[in-house]
């Protein structure tokens, strides 16, 4: 999937400025998202796929789905 690199680096840096200053995720963690098929779930795992790849945090990512 392609992003429109203004909009990507935008985004991307607001979310990975909140993940920083709040302490969302930090060194070594596991985050888990729950996936239910809606818009709201694949886009949070969407998102926090990208940050993991740019991000100089390192943590895994998870996908879980009932």
């Amino acid at each position: 999937m392609k992003f429109n690199p203004n909009y990507n680096s935008w985004f991307l840096n607001d979310v990975k400025r909140a993940i920083q200053k709040y302490h969302m995720i930090e060194d070594g963690d596991l985050v888990a998202v729950s996936l239910s098929g809606g818009k709201d779930s694949l886009a949070l795992l969407f998102i926090l796929y990208w940050v993991k790849r740019t991000s100089r945090i390192p943590f895994d990512l998870c996908a879980i789905h009932a």
